[in-house]
């Protein structure tokens, strides 16, 4: 069965998994799994979410 992977902060389509490789890669553990959707972070809010060394917060 294929599931959608989509980005959970722009709900951006990633592409599509197989749920069999899923379970035996032991795949990404920031994926949510609901229903036939695979929730992660797409390399561009994954980059707009990291944290730069240089950034205070106060």
């Amino acid at each position: 069965m294929y599931m959608f992977k989509v980005c959970r902060c722009c709900d951006a389509i990633i592409g599509e998994i197989e749920f069999e490789n899923i379970q035996k890669l032991k795949a990404d553990k920031t994926m949510d799994l609901i229903g036939n959707v695979a929730y992660t972070l797409c390399p561009r809010c994954m980059k707009e979410l990291e944290i730069n060394q240089r950034s205070f917060y106060q």
